[in-house]
């Protein structure tokens, strides 16, 4: 009997060291998938901020490709405004004309 008690202590141990073994195991298990999850935590938050200047920069971008054609407007609107300019300035000035024959 006193051998079945020490076989019994025996696996017992054995069993313990094989239980212990694997907490261990699955303790690190826990530790590198609460590593991961502070991980996949920092890369969202990190990945919300380069969204945030990623919008930005599509305005600021937007406002660069409008300024080519902001400059031709502005260049036809004082073409369109230099034309009106000198029809009336030769209107009047044929207006004046014509009046100053008929004062003669």
């Amino acid at each position: 009997m006193d051998e079945a008690v020490k076989a019994e202590l025996e696996r017992l141990r054995d069993e313990d060291r094989r239980q212990n073994k694997r907490i261990e195991v699955l303790d690190e298990s826990v530790k590198a998938i609460q590593d991961l999850v502070l991980s996949v935590h920092t890369l969202a938050h990190d990945m919300k901020g380069m969204l945030e200047e990623q919008k930005e920069l599509g305005k600021r971008l937007d406002k660069l490709e409008q300024e080519p054609g902001n400059r031709w407007r502005r260049v036809g609107d004082k073409i369109l405004d230099t034309a009106i300019g000198v029809l009336t300035g030769g209107v009047v000035t044929g207006a004046v004309l014509l009046a100053s024959q008929y004062i003669k």
